[in-house]
């Protein structure tokens, strides 16, 4: 889900150097159980992988990802694609995928794992490839996309198959507060596994250790979009520059891209936490660099989402520089991307798409001097609050509510108007509520930070 544009409206906010570090905070591994216990389970399915004449690697998967609470797993009964096919081809890897979510749909899973078993100078390699039902828009809901993979020895070991399933969870698209809930339990003891695996001595193929460091840079990104820790996210940017240098060729073209918006993706979760100028500049190249690289008539959904990404980058480059041309780039990126994801065919990006637009009229409201934006911003968010409520569509509909209390103390502030300055304080606790129940730590924080300067507001008139 997006949450950029709310979190991009509150620059005027503390600090957050108070988050708990990931080292420190063990409260989900010490409460894994009680965590997951009667949620609804994440639901993975392994495909027979391509070439593996033997059919072991679908069985070796599912017993190296299995025994873990919250998650349930069930192997097709035939590969996703032929042997022999070349999977580097993206027009190969556009069929699979859009084959893949028919599969999804019909077995109603949040997950599917497939690829293809390849003969190397080293032995013969498995690649991996993790594809959701939908492809997510914001480091929250996964960090892994369908275009990547993760390339492991045949018959690999217990260490490499908990970076196998730390990599699952954060491919999954979760979206639900039930199963934001369950991968948070999971996530936890998992990145523990997969950083002492990572960090560790390698000795397989260049690819395999440099899609291991893609993905172990997966896990930190999640975990640093879930927490806003500063650290783990700028360490999730140095494995992944990392891995483009250890894997050079390693990975082709649309592989590439991702791993480019990835470090965009984690650059702009850093500026949200220290407002670092220089950084706006550089995650907008990242996101231009890639949208260069993913062929729009291939990878549509891919496409679309890099758009997003980069109108999002744009506003918060308008708001550091005070330039309303960005503004407009910003406007057009998100038109690009609604050209793709239409109310009709996909509503819940197109609603993500117009709580992105309604930010911009904030901005726009704050740089023009213009009051009449912020109404304009109010009636685009309570139609994406009413469109998408809090039963079926919590995110979408916490992330409205944030923009909402934005956009209503941004009036309240120009016009002097303490009731919407007070709709705007039950705006943002209505906001942290959800916030609270997906276990999204730095969101909740940053409530709370405009709560008490609405409250301050208040006392002040």
């Amino acid at each position: 889900m997006v949450f950029k544009p709310f979190l991009a409206l509150f620059r005027a906010r503390p600090a957050t150097a108070d988050v708990v570090a990931p080292e420190t905070d063990s409260f989900l591994a010490d409460h894994h159980d009680d965590a997951v216990y009667g949620l609804e389970p994440l639901r993975i399915l392994i495909s027979p992988l391509a070439g593996d004449a033997e059919g072991l690697a679908a069985r070796h998967i599912h017993d190296r990802l299995s025994g873990r609470m919250g998650v349930t797993l069930t192997v097709s009964d035939r590969p996703l694609t032929a042997g022999g096919a070349d999977h580097n081809n993206p027009l190969i890897v556009s069929m699979a995928v859009d084959l893949g979510r028919r599969w999804l749909a019909r077995e109603k899973a949040d997950l599917l794992i497939w690829g293809e078993s390849v003969k190397t100078a080293r032995g013969t390699s498995w690649r991996l490839r993790f594809l959701a039902r939908a492809t997510p828009l914001h480091p929250h809901s996964a960090t892994m996309s369908a275009l990547e993979r993760l390339e492991v020895p045949a018959l690999f070991d217990d260490a490499t198959g908990d970076l196998a399933f730390g990599t699952a969870l954060a491919a999954v698209n979760v979206e639900s507060a039930d199963g934001m809930r369950a991968r948070a339990a999971l996530f936890r003891p998992v990145l523990r596994a997969a950083t002492r695996f990572a960090e560790g001595d390698s000795d397989g193929t260049v690819a395999e250790g440099a899609t291991a460091q893609a993905c172990y840079a997966a896990l930190l990104l999640l975990e640093g979009a879930r927490t806003g820790d500063v650290k783990t996210l700028e360490r999730a940017v140095a494995v992944y520059q990392g891995a483009l240098i250890l894997g050079d060729d390693a990975f082709p073209m649309h592989e590439r891209a991702m791993v480019g918006t990835h470090i965009a993706d984690a650059l702009t979760l850093i500026i949200e936490q220290t407002a670092r100028p220089k950084l706006a500049d550089k995650s907008v190249e990242y996101y231009r660099a890639a949208l260069n690289m993913v062929r729009k008539e291939v990878f549509a959904d891919d496409y679309a989402a890099l758009k997003t990404r980069l109108g999002l980058a744009l506003h918060t480059l308008a708001q550091q520089t005070g330039e309303a041309t960005h503004l407009r780039d910003a406007a057009d990126a998100f038109s690009a991307a609604t050209g793709i994801w239409t109310i009709t065919e996909s509503p819940e990006r197109w609603a993500d798409i117009q709580n992105s637009l309604g930010g911009l009229l904030i901005t726009m409201g704050r740089l023009t001097a213009q009051p009449s934006l912020f109404d304009k911003a109010v009636a685009v968010f309570l139609k994406i609050a009413e469109a998408r409520p809090r039963t079926t569509a919590p995110l979408v509909w916490a992330t409205a509510l944030a923009n909402l209390g934005a956009a209503l103390k941004e009036k309240g502030a120009a016009a002097g108007n303490l009731e919407c300055l007070r709709q705007a304080s039950l705006a943002f606790e209505q906001a942290s509520q959800v916030f609270t129940e997906l276990n999204l730590e730095s969101n909740v924080k940053l409530m709370d930070s405009q709560r008490a300067l609405v409250a301050e507001m208040l006392a002040a008139q």
